[in-house]
């Protein structure tokens, strides 16, 4: 009996691709449709979402350090709601000792509930997540009671049948999965390669390449489904007994990357920035950046085309000065007074006919509204 609701998992951004791993290994011994990857991130507090999610026979968990710092209210309410019962939930650590932070917030009763950890073979979660399915379907039927209980170690150990590639002609390149699939460049570390099938072989080695370098190494085994092994480069290729196993794409990225790429990803970058950090160590971090990066000549970024006075310029914020006045950086707009062109940016308005004084007024950042006012004053006496 197939149902469209088996199999719920739950996880952060950060272990996404552990969630994409686990549904390609589930996928078959549990009903591809049956699987949902939901990611906390969009939760929201309509009860709806909370029922349909709810109904899952079962609850996968993966509880990383992510999850565990990013449960605001909104999501420890969450899971409180839909892990339950415990008996129909299964917890993977992934980065983490134990269960004994999430229960500290989340109303779970451990004792209940099914624990295992991201360094188990992959059988071990399959032959426990299939069995709550198979349980929660034969329940459904009216064969058995419809909590299933708590898993044993016993039951834990069932091995389901072993789906180990039984030659090269069945090997698909896209039968492992790197995690992570992204790594920071110059930063040691490690990158697991997961494989759908086991490898028997001692002999498995590990191809980084790119453009025309080529270099091998050999992984530590972890066990029969996951390899380790230093971050290398960008093409990867697992090689068993002189045989091409999987291939796999690593991605390195710098910090400036990084950074760009999340802001790609929001609407109002600063906006975002100043809730990672305060408005105010946001702006001793961009001044000192801005003092420790100045030429000796001076920084020329305010040295811009500006329009005849008087008239406005047709961009929001014509410069950095009006952008330091948009958001009330009051140290970035000190170092910037300093720099030539500053009186000509004090002068200007932007589209809206704001100068930076009155962006700084307009947008309720008094003090730094202050300052500037002072300083145009004194430079063009009669300003006021």
């Amino acid at each position: 009996m197939s149902s469209a609701e088996d199999l719920l998992i739950i996880y952060e951004a950060e272990a996404e691709q552990w969630a994409v791993y686990l549904r390609s290994i589930f996928a078959g011994p549990v009903p591809e449709g049956g699987i949902c990857c939901y990611d906390i991130a969009t939760v929201t507090s309509r009860r709806e979402d909370f029922l349909r999610l709810g109904q899952y026979k079962v609850k996968l968990l993966i509880l990383s350090r992510g999850m565990l710092e990013g449960l605001c209210q909104l999501r420890r309410f969450f899971l409180a709601r839909v892990l339950n019962p415990a008996a129909h939930v299964v917890v993977l650590l992934c980065g983490v000792d134990s269960l004994a932070p999430l229960l500290e917030v989340v109303p779970l009763k451990g004792d209940e509930c099914l624990q295992i950890s991201s360094e188990q073979d992959a059988d071990e979660y399959m032959s426990a997540v299939t069995d709550i399915v198979q349980r929660g379907h034969q329940a459904a039927a009216g064969n058995v009671s419809s909590v299933p209980g708590k898993l044993t170690g016993l039951e834990l150990n069932l091995k389901l049948e072993s789906r180990q590639s039984t030659g090269a002609s069945s090997t698909k390149p896209n039968n492992m999965l790197l995690v992570p699939s992204r790594v920071p460049c110059g930063t040691p570390g490690e990158v697991f390669i997961i494989l759908k099938d086991t490898v028997a072989s001692k002999d498995a080695e590990v191809e980084f390449s790119r453009s025309k370098q080529r270099v091998r190494v050999k992984p530590v085994h972890w066990n029969k489904h996951t390899l380790y092994f230093p971050a290398g480069s960008v093409g990867v290729t697992l090689y068993c007994s002189g045989v091409v196993m999987g291939k796999a794409h690593l991605q390195y990225y710098s910090t400036m990357d990084e950074m760009a790429c999340l802001l790609t990803r929001v609407a109002d970058p600063v906006d975002f920035m100043c809730q990672v950090s305060s408005v105010e160590k946001l702006d001793q971090r961009l001044s000192s950046m801005l003092l420790e990066a100045m030429p000796s000549t001076g920084f020329q970024g305010l040295q811009g085309d500006y329009p005849p006075e008087g008239e406005a310029h047709p961009e929001e914020v014509p410069s950095l000065l009006h952008f330091a006045a948009q958001n009330g950086f009051k140290d970035v707009s000190n170092v910037l007074l300093q720099c030539p062109g500053a009186k000509r940016a004090l002068c200007t308005a932007n589209r809206q006919g704001q100068t930076p004084a009155e962006i700084a007024q307009h947008n309720g950042h008094d003090e730094l509204h202050v300052v500037l006012q002072q300083t145009l004053v004194s430079t063009f006496p009669g300003s006021e």
